[in-house]
């Protein structure tokens, strides 16, 4: 038990150093040669201007925070991590949306307050059979993947949605470091030849696909 204590403990020291560090050498933009990440490094991840949804989101995740305390369930993600989804919802004003997993509802009313209430699909448990369903129907211009508590899961929704990624979807997914081997899958299907563009926020990734751009993967601090 002490070993295993050590282990988690030096995991969250080189976790803090790895992120502190990023945050030195890769913000505002510097290094990024592509003026489409510049420009969404900028107006998007950096973004400091107060949106009138901030209010909504805020109190909608208070009553997470509250109701993960009283069922013993898993926190949400810090604050940041919504307000920085609102804005990349907003900037990317999707038509159709899809969920995989759920936080209590925070990322649902995130998404729906971002696009003016359009419909956000949310598939939560089932991957196999809801998501071959839902693909058999719809090809969705933004996808959320929350952190999966399953490796399997996560092996489930990669293989699924690898052929579904289309010209100038954006893909966010969350925990891309949960662990190694969420990590190494989050890399595997990264390499998709339609996404083009990775940028790399250390918890979570923003992809983009589209033939407009050169495929690289940017790091970027958050």
């Amino acid at each position: 038990m002490a070993t295993k204590g050590r282990e988690t403990l030096t995991r969250k020291i080189t976790k803090h150093y790895n992120k502190a560090v990023r945050k030195l050498l890769h913000r505002k933009g510097h290094g990024v040669h592509s003026p489409f990440v510049f420009n969404f490094i900028i107006r998007v991840i950096e973004e400091k201007a107060r949106y009138y949804a901030y209010e909504q989101i805020e109190e909608e995740y208070k009553k997470s925070r509250q109701q993960a305390r009283v069922e013993s369930k898993q926190k949400p993600l810090p604050l940041k991590y919504y307000k920085l989804l609102y804005r990349v919802a907003n900037r990317v004003k999707p038509q159709t949306i899809l969920e995989c997993g759920n936080d209590n509802g925070v990322v649902t009313q995130t998404l729906a307050l971002a696009t003016k209430n359009k419909n956000v699909a949310t598939i939560k448990t089932n991957y196999e059979f809801s998501l071959k369903n839902y693909f058999a129907e719809t090809a969705p211009d933004f996808i959320y993947i929350h952190a999966q508590p399953l490796v399997e899961d996560c092996k489930t929704i990669y293989a699924l949605l690898t052929p579904q990624v289309k010209e100038e979807q954006v893909i966010v997914i969350s925990g891309i470091r949960t662990t190694k081997q969420t990590y190494n899958l989050f890399k595997e299907f990264a390499m998709n030849t339609r996404i083009k563009v990775t940028i790399d926020l250390y918890d979570m990734a923003i992809l983009v696909a589209s033939t407009k751009l050169n495929k690289q993967t940017f790091k970027q601090g958050f």
